[in-house]
């Protein structure tokens, strides 16, 4: 079983947030589907709120982007 550190795990986890917002955003600028634009346009807000989460997180254990 793989070990991680707390720096490593923080730093894959905002890595990983930042790229699905990227094509959540995408999609929702791409998308000629209302239904469509709106989901990915929720989903994009959705990975904000975590990618603030992680960022709260390495600022608590004080660790670098």
């Amino acid at each position: 079983m793989a070990k991680w550190t707390m720096e490593e795990v923080l730093r894959m986890a905002l890595r990983l947030e930042l790229q699905n917002y990227g094509e959540y955003r995408k999609g929702s600028q791409e998308s000629e589907i209302p239904s469509m634009k709106a989901m990915f346009a929720f989903l994009a807000e959705e990975e904000k709120g975590h990618i603030q989460l992680i960022r709260d997180k390495m600022a608590e254990f004080k660790v670098k982007e």
